[in-house]
């Protein structure tokens, strides 16, 4: 029995009854909300295993329920819900969701995708060390949020800010594929047109101070057409 602990958050409450049933027949300890604010306020004392949350909770936005519990605890989310919108599903994901599943889902379907989420954070787990809020450490290489430096075998890398920037992205989302899309919005400020290369050659110089020019790169692996993904493994 797995004893992991989910926050549940759903406001069909005979569907969560349901959910909640099965999961904890599978050895899942549930934590059911019908609300994102009591759910948010209850993520920022305690620590969950993973979060299950549907985007129409009434009149919140769960859109916005998931960056206020993404601010309170770095946890796996899946988002399950009975929007069909591919525009909702791409938001999802692009937010950072771990998963997306719309209703009506198989039980066993849910299961094995709240498995596989799981067992995908442990295994980023045991190789990062975060100190606290501000402090990441990946074997040889840790980062200050704060102070914004950034040291490889304690010497300090010398970073643009934009560097530090994708660095950060990356790092805070080790063994998550982050998209060119969003690098570009958070480094220069505007949508991705598409076309530029500006992102690229931004990753290309970031791997030369970070000695990740193997071909291919391990450190920053290239998801061809997507993105890119921080490997934790890859730190000695």
């Amino acid at each position: 029995m797995s004893q992991h602990t989910i926050l549940y958050i759903e406001d069909d409450l005979k569907l969560a009854q349901l959910v909640s049933n099965y999961l904890s027949n599978h050895g899942y300890i549930i934590e059911h909300f019908d609300s994102g604010c009591h759910a948010c306020y209850q993520a920022s004392s305690k620590k969950y295993d993973l979060i299950l949350l549907d985007i129409g909770l009434g009149s919140e936005d769960g859109f916005e329920v998931f960056k206020e519990l993404k601010q309170a605890q770095d946890t796996p989310i899946i988002f399950m819900t009975a929007r069909q919108s591919q525009v909702d599903h791409i938001t999802g994901l692009e937010l950072g969701a771990d998963d997306y599943l719309t209703k009506p889902v198989s039980p066993s379907i849910l299961l094995a995708r709240i498995n596989n989420t799981i067992r995908r954070s442990l295994a980023v787990k045991p190789t990062s060390t975060t100190h606290n809020a501000h402090n990441i450490r990946f074997g040889s290489l840790s980062i200050n949020t704060i102070q914004r430096e950034a040291y490889l075998y304690s010497q300090p890398l010398e970073l643009t800010s934009a560097e530090f920037e994708i660095l950060i992205q990356l790092a805070q989302s080790a063994g998550q594929l982050v998209s060119r899309d969003q690098l570009f919005d958070v480094t220069i400020g505007r949508k991705y047109d598409g076309q530029s290369r500006t992102i690229d050659g931004r990753i290309s110089r970031l791997r030369k101070k970070l000695g990740d020019e193997a071909v291919p790169a391990q450190k920053i692996v290239t998801v061809w057409g997507k993105g890119y993904i921080f490997s934790p493994q890859a730190w000695g």
